[in-house]
């Protein structure tokens, strides 16, 4: 017993060094360049699957912030602590927040990207899809996300995956951080805020944590990247190589490094 202990103990600590929190980004490199590869796929194809990762991941990292809380919320409200007579205000007042949220983010969001649909189908069309691109869901998500299932899942569905699989820390962090604090019986500030400690050290950001300015940062990643197609595309450059660097740079694991050079600073091991 007292070996096998050792052993998962000795697994454990090499699961939680580098090399072995890096080697499924390293994996999703290698499943969206073969996507890319045996697909055939052009500037174009890989331009809007870009596009669709963008879209698809920065909503579902909100709705984990949305479930996140509503999960906080339905167990601070079944305390025995908390007072019935304030129960039902809270849940009314727990759902509103939580709509306006969602809400505020998809008419923002959404939008964002039914606009960029606009520009992308005036240098990269695909056949079948409206002239101006996903323009007419500008305002209205539900008729955006709809449109996405007909035109874009089909042919670029799959590299989701592997872009899943480079995000996971981020989409689903607030959701799991959630259901980790109610566990583990963290404070109701500490979800909120995070520790000031942590925050000095750039790692304390409560609850939500970036799941706000991740989907954008993503954003900006997306626009970097399409304009370097774009202008390898014009520039007659549509070689295998291209796309296999800027891949690289897309599924490259920075936090990670970044993390790594915040722990050499502190003295800590990297989270």
């Amino acid at each position: 017993m007292k070996q096998l202990t050792n052993i998962c103990s000795v697994f454990t600590r090499h699961k939680q060094c580098l090399p072995w929190r890096i080697l499924p980004d390293f994996l999703a490199f290698g499943m969206g360049l073969a996507i890319a590869y045996f697909l055939r796929w052009e500037t174009r194809d890989l331009v809007w699957s870009l596009w669709l990762c963008s879209l698809v991941l920065g909503y579902l990292t909100i709705l984990s912030a949305v479930s996140g809380g509503a999960y906080i919320g339905l167990h601070a409200i079944r305390h025995k602590d908390f007072k019935k007579e304030y129960r039902t205000a809270a849940i009314c007042g727990g759902i509103g927040l939580g709509v306006f949220f969602l809400g505020f983010f998809s008419l923002h969001f959404c939008g964002f990207h039914a606009g960029h649909s606009v520009f992308l189908q005036q240098f990269f069309p695909i056949d079948g899809m409206p002239k101006d691109g996903f323009g007419a869901a500008f305002m209205n998500p539900p008729l955006l996300w709809a449109l996405v299932f007909k035109h874009l899942v089909a042919p670029y569905g799959i590299f989701l995956l592997p872009a899943l699989i480079a995000e996971r820390k981020h989409v689903f962090k607030s959701l799991n951080k959630a259901v980790h604090a109610v566990r583990e019986g963290v404070n109701a500030d500490y979800l909120v805020n995070g520790a000031k400690g942590e925050k000095r050290k750039g790692k304390g950001r409560g609850l939500f944590g970036d799941a706000m300015g991740r989907p954008y940062a993503n954003v900006i990643r997306m626009h970097l990247l399409i304009f370097f197609f774009a202008f390898c595309h014009f520039l007659n450059v549509d070689s295998f190589v291209v796309y296999a660097v800027v891949y690289f740079v897309y599924f490259f694991p920075w936090g990670e490094i970044r993390d790594l050079k915040i722990s050499k600073k502190t003295n800590e091991p990297a989270s």
